[in-house]
């Protein structure tokens, strides 16, 4: 538990902020500020009576925005703390339960502490062709234990604390006695032998009446167990195959039809719809990104493991909100601290493009592989810095998220491009041993993003990394229109990420005005921004 947290993962406007305080200093009074970007909203001061806490303060318009708490004695300054907020909105930050045994369990409200908006509730149901069980204790068909009523009081404790429960619903998995009983609605390979998954799972045709049959489903996931969506899951394969007639399906142009439909059958239902579609390795995004959806969801694998494939999925998406399902292999084949490093990089590069990650869930714990039941749990350590950059994303998500912004890094960096310069070495995909820089704008903003790879071996975002190099004393060049009233400089590493304003210089350059700042130090990540 941070001596900081916040209670929800995402408060509504017009609902009051609550926050836990925990302290071991014996204050007595807490001092409290809000501030959105680089501006104070409000402030205020309460009392403190407790060394456990509920702080509330009033309620914010949508956005993302910074709490910073000073503690007292006697008048005294003893101590300082953070957090963030996230009200309203539609940016999807996601994580994952997948323990449903014991009644009693605080993961909701650790998930909360990450700003979690969807919760994937993975591996849940009894059978993937028939989701509620007929008992209340089952095993599912992995052989992992479940109870529906543990299953009810996480969904129940997800809404208490404003985040949406998602039932994980593979697309096109049933058992083998339910394809057996349905031959003719499975797939089958050229050669027509059934295809199977992992030995396990019978994919099936969504051209048949699997597909009516799988809505009932979704249905009964929502109306019987209570979830508020549903994570439609694919496995990435096969992307052609033939229905028990020979007839040949193209996965990729069926889905976006099925996606539509389950949206549809939820709301003739009186549901509201929300659901997530994984697109595997990306695959097939281009043709499921329109369709209604809280994000586009993208599970990345190999070949797509290098840094500069995190930009070529983004762009996949158009512009829609994005998830990008990328597990953080390190946390289980490399040492705490490698695996630490490689994810603080990982994350805040995801972010300042603009997207979110999947990769946290249960209570401290992330995902490293496509088996979410296999997680690793987080060390103390690790648990704080992940939270200080979850922290950072949320606070300034009305920058990060602004889906205005275009990624100009390729045509305005480097070259004969003079749009943006820096006096260090740096690179535009994410090449080791310089500095990464992402460059997004729209008419009246530029972002300017750093990853600091400055002694990084190598340029794959699942892979464990040293600590980067610090660098220091590094001046940024931009060409701007007209003099900006300020240019700010904030850093998850540094200054419990609150903004810096920086010192520029103008000078006269053959296509217009350039300012020329400098940036005291980059440790990890950081990122400046102009209007």
């Amino acid at each position: 538990m941070n001596a900081l947290s916040t209670c929800q993962g995402r408060y509504e406007e017009g609902e009051h902020i609550r926050l836990l305080l925990q302290q071991s200093v014996n204050a007595d009074r807490a001092d409290w500020c809000v501030t959105h970007l680089e501006k104070e909203v409000f402030s205020g001061s309460i009392p403190v009576v407790q060394c456990r806490q509920e702080l509330t303060l009033p309620s914010l318009p949508a956005g993302g925005y910074g709490i910073e708490v000073k503690l007292y004695q006697k008048g005294r300054f003893q101590i300082k703390r953070n957090t963030a907020v996230n009200v309203g909105g539609q940016i999807v930050r996601y994580g994952f339960l997948c323990d449903f045994t014991e009644k009693e369990s605080d993961a909701v409200s650790a998930l909360a502490e990450y700003h979690i908006t969807h919760v994937q509730f993975y591996d849940w149901s009894w059978r993937h062709d028939s989701l509620i069980a007929p008992q209340d204790e089952y095993q599912d068909m992995m052989g992992k234990h479940n109870s529906l009523a543990v299953i009810r009081q996480r969904i129940a404790d997800c809404r208490r604390r404003g985040m949406l429960a998602m039932a994980y619903g593979a697309v096109y998995a049933a058992s083998r006695e339910f394809h057996g009983a349905h031959p003719d609605w499975g797939l089958y390979g050229a050669g027509g032998q059934p295809l199977v998954f992992i030995n396990t799972f019978y994919y099936m045709d969504i051209d048949s009446p699997w597909r009516d049959h799988l809505i009932r489903e979704y249905l009964k996931a929502v109306t019987v167990a209570g979830f508020d969506g549903v994570h439609m899951d694919t496995y990435g394969e096969p992307k052609t195959a033939f229905a028990q007639n020979g007839e040949k399906r193209r996965l990729e142009e069926g889905f976006p039809a099925l996606i539509r439909d389950v949206y549809a059958a939820m709301k003739s239902s009186g549901i509201q719809p929300h659901l997530i579609f994984n697109n595997v390795g990306t695959w097939p995004a281009e043709k499921t990104r329109a369709c209604p959806q809280d994000a586009v969801y993208m599970e990345l694998w190999p070949p797509m493991d290098r840094y500069r494939h995190l930009r070529a999925a983004i762009q996949k998406a158009g512009n829609h909100p994005v998830v990008l399902a990328a597990y953080p292999a390190a946390f289980r084949t490399d040492t705490p601290d490698r695996a630490l490093s490689s994810q603080l990089l990982l994350s805040f590069a995801i972010a300042v493009q603009g997207a979110s990650q999947l990769f946290i869930g249960e209570k401290n714990a992330a995902v490293t592989q496509g088996y979410y039941a296999d997680y690793t749990r987080l060390t103390e350590e690790q648990t704080i810095r992940i939270h200080d950059y979850e922290d950072f994303f949320v606070r300034y998500g009305d920058l990060l998220y602004d889906r205005s912004l275009e990624d100009v890094t390729y045509t305005h960096f480097g070259g004969d491009n003079a749009e943006y310069r820096m006096d260090a070495p740096c690179s535009a995909d994410g090449d080791p041993g310089r500095i990464w820089i992402i460059i997004r704008e729209n008419t009246n903003r530029k972002l300017i993003g750093f990853v600091n790879l400055c002694g990084v071996q190598d340029a794959y975002w699942n892979t464990g990394k040293d600590r980067p190099v610090p660098q220091h004393h590094l001046v940024l060049h931009v060409l701007v229109d007209q003099e900006p009233d300020a240019v700010w400089y904030a850093s998850p590493d540094q200054e419990s990420g609150r903004p810096v304003q920086l010192k520029y210089t103008v000078s006269l350059h053959p296509y217009g005005l350039e300012i020329s700042c400098e940036i005291p130090s980059l440790f990890y990540c950081g990122m400046v921004w102009i209007g």
